[in-house]
């Protein structure tokens, strides 16, 4: 059986700060799951060139070549359209995911309108990920805005109650008691007890659900006289 591909993303500038800490987390709660396999990409000191509209997409694309622009995309959306569970993280910078995020996620119109690949992200799973300073400094809004581009794609987004928060894994990186108005720790993210165990039970989640929907294809190939 084909093991269930996971790819995760973080859009951070700091290679080794609290969102790759964060990531590697849930990436390694993941592969300790049977069938399970995880792959990682980081965007930071990467180019990624914002969408241009240019229809290219809509008219050329190819399953070799999915989009016209040429960056350090290619190789990630190539990554993305492999993968059946997508774990996309990012720091949160005015209340919104970073503009490395964004551009990244404007690219993936190849993947809802495109000649070869129109809404081949369907039915994949994804999780969004952010680290903000302050738990109430816009993190949920964040989380939005990447959750609104995978319900754009038609993507299924798990929610787990139990973990408090249904729009994806929140994390603080800064104080989280009143005597501390500095972070004396530089990776922050591990003092955040609720946002790690919300990232076990939602990678849990993610993967119980591709093992599900699965099962389900499997079924109705099998149906089909």
């Amino acid at each position: 059986m084909q093991p269930i591909r996971l790819l995760g993303i973080h859009s951070s500038p700091i290679k080794d700060g609290n969102c790759a800490y964060l990531l590697d987390y849930a990436l390694n709660k993941a592969v300790q799951q049977e069938g399970v396999v995880a792959d990682k990409a980081t965007l930071g000191g990467l180019k990624i060139s914002d969408c241009v509209q240019c229809n290219w997409c809509m008219k050329k694309q190819t399953a070799d070549r999915l989009c016209n622009v040429e960056d350090d995309a290619l190789p990630i959306l190539h990554q993305i359209d492999v993968c059946d569970i997508l774990i996309l993280m990012t720091p949160v910078y005015f209340a919104r995911l970073s503009g490395a995020m964004a551009c990244l996620l404007d690219r993936t119109r190849c993947f809802l309108f495109g000649k070869e690949k129109r809404q081949s992200l369907k039915g994949k799973i994804g999780i969004a990920m952010a680290v903000g300073w302050m738990r109430n400094g816009g993190i949920e809004t964040t989380l939005e805005s990447v959750h609104s581009a995978f319900l754009l794609h038609e993507m299924w987004t798990p929610s787990v109650h139990e973990a408090g928060t249904v729009f994806g894994i929140g994390a603080v990186s800064g104080p989280l008691h009143a005597d501390q108005p500095f972070k004396r720790d530089r990776l922050g993210v591990k003092e955040d007890g609720q946002a790690l165990r919300a990232t076990d039970l939602f990678v849990k989640k993610a993967v119980e659900t591709a093992r599900m929907l699965r099962r389900k294809n499997a079924d109705a190939a099998d149906m089909i006289p």
